[in-house]
């Protein structure tokens, strides 16, 4: 009897895209539909570090790259298949998302960004960033004469870039996005009646940028959100001779950096 076997990598982003249409069913509670957005995007993120970063590695090794794959796809090909799927995905996410802050709209939840605040709310947003934001803020200016720190993966961070009109002189610096119970990334704001206005702590900071960085001279600064993933130096292969656990084992104690507690 003859099998067909599908990829396991397009069968992990076909079970994904399953998980992302749990977030577009309208059935579904709109809170759950969020939920559902976020576990969405932890797998995508965890997917990268783990299958696209071995196929990466795959296509790097002489001996590897040519080898036919579950699927008949090369690594390479495979890489390029898979990439043309995440990127699909990644669009029908952003339409989800922004349809769902439609229907949070029409209950009364609104996402605001740091221009889009009354007085009274540019108020709140100063005092919450002295009084509970700042003192988690570690601004790091980069430098060419200075080795980068280790930035530890799966956080968010600010990209600040600072000019002045000369063109001289440019800076860029890298804020850590604080995530505690103490400093959560959302933020419920004082709105007005039957009004629930929620902003994202990366817009505080922005709205707060130029008191971060007051011992600068610039004339324009720019502030943009990005997200570090790594290689998890992980390869699930086809090995039986061991089991999951002991891979998974192998592959956190072959990583160059572990947090220590």
């Amino acid at each position: 009897m003859d099998f067909t076997y599908n990829n396991r990598e397009l069968s992990w982003l076909s079970f994904n895209e399953r998980v992302l249409q749990e977030a577009q069913d309208h059935s579904v509670p709109l809170l759950a539909r969020l939920q559902f957005l976020g576990i969405f995007s932890n797998n995508q993120d965890e997917f990268f570090k783990v299958r696209i970063a071995n196929l990466m590695r795959l296509c790097r090794t002489h001996k590897q790259r040519q080898q036919r794959l579950i699927g008949g796809y090369t690594p390479s090909e495979l890489l390029v298949e898979v990439s043309r799927q995440t990127e699909r995905a990644q669009e029908a996410f952003t339409r989800t998302y922004h349809e769902l802050l439609h229907e949070m709209e029409q209950q009364g939840i609104f996402v605001v960004g740091e221009g889009q605040l009354t007085e009274r709310q540019r108020t709140f947003c100063r005092d919450y960033f002295v009084s509970v934001v700042s003192p988690y803020l570690v601004p790091l200016i980069l430098r060419k004469s200075i080795k980068i720190p280790f930035l530890p993966d799966g956080n968010a961070y600010l990209g600040v870039r600072m000019s002045c009109g000369n063109g001289k002189n440019t800076r860029y610096a890298v804020i850590r996005i604080p995530s505690s119970t103490h400093c959560p990334r959302f933020v419920v704001l004082p709105s007005e009646p039957e009004r629930h206005d929620v902003i994202f702590l990366d817009d505080i900071i922005r709205l707060m940028i130029d008191d971060v960085f007051f011992m600068f001279n610039y004339d324009h600064i720019t502030v943009h959100t990005f997200k570090i993933m790594r290689d998890a130096v992980l390869t699930i292969d086809d090995d039986i001779s061991k089991s999951l656990f002991e891979r998974i084992a192998e592959g956190v104690e072959s990583r160059p950096h572990r947090n220590k507690h």
